[in-house]
């Protein structure tokens, strides 16, 4: 039975294919082998992985490092671990910059990488069950939802309709001020009288709407200096 799914990000093909047969004595499916940016985009749409191994230095123009940034604003999280030969300092700041799960120097050792793989997953489960949840009710009854889970809140008359990430919105008897109140202070902020934003969800925006993926927010006049900064801090702790 597999463990885990996992994404091989390597331009040496040689080294890719020695991990790989590592991977596979362990239990674990490798997902796909990629050589450059685009192969790795490409070969994590279409099989999602649990967790990719990726190379700083790649064939073509972007590195691994531009792979890592890509990974981080996907909507799900997904660890991945840097495989390395060695680094100048501005290489190796970028990469740090990127807060990968783990990094692993090449040649690659079959028990260091097992190791090195067991403990990012095992990190990023344990992080995932540490999110902030909220107690929501959906009419017959009440569950918990992870709060990074939540898009946006959207007021209708009484009640407050909660977009969730993946799941249908959830409808709560309640006003806006209400909903925002019991979320994490700096991470959700009103942008207009009917409309509250969890910032780290944001994908784009223009000077009038936020947006999520196919979703779009307003953002009135008056709210904007305070939805635009809190962003532009979000950029800057990324």
């Amino acid at each position: 039975m597999s463990l885990y799914r996992i994404l091989i990000v390597e331009d040496e093909v040689l080294i890719a294919d020695t991990i790989e047969r590592h991977l596979l004595k362990e239990g674990y499916t490798v997902t796909g082998k990629a050589i450059s940016y685009e192969e790795a985009i490409e070969a994590f749409q279409k099989q999602e992985p649990d967790l990719v191994l990726l190379d700083i230095r790649l064939n073509g123009s972007k590195t691994g490092i531009a792979v890592a940034r890509w990974l981080i604003e996907q909507r799900k999280a997904v660890p991945f671990i840097y495989l390395t030969s060695q680094l100048d300092r501005q290489s190796l700041d970028a990469a740090k910059a990127t807060y990968p799960s783990g990094y692993l120097s090449k040649p690659v050792q079959a028990q260091s990488l097992i190791t090195t793989i067991e403990i990012a997953l095992h990190n990023h489960s344990a992080q995932e069950k540490q999110k902030t949840t909220i107690r929501l009710y959906n009419g017959k009854q009440y569950f918990q939802v992870p709060v990074d889970d939540i898009l946006y809140l959207r007021a209708d008359h009484i009640y407050i309709k909660i977009a969730l990430e993946g799941e249908d919105e959830v409808v709560q008897r309640a006003t806006l001020k209400e909903m925002i109140d019991q979320l994490p202070e700096g991470q959700f902020v009103q942008t207009h009288r009917s409309y509250a934003v969890n910032i780290q969800q944001v994908t784009s925006w223009d000077m009038e709407n936020l947006f999520f993926h196919d979703a779009a927010v307003p953002v009135s006049r008056g709210r904007r200096r305070e939805v635009f900064a809190l962003l532009e801090n979000r950029n800057q702790e990324s």
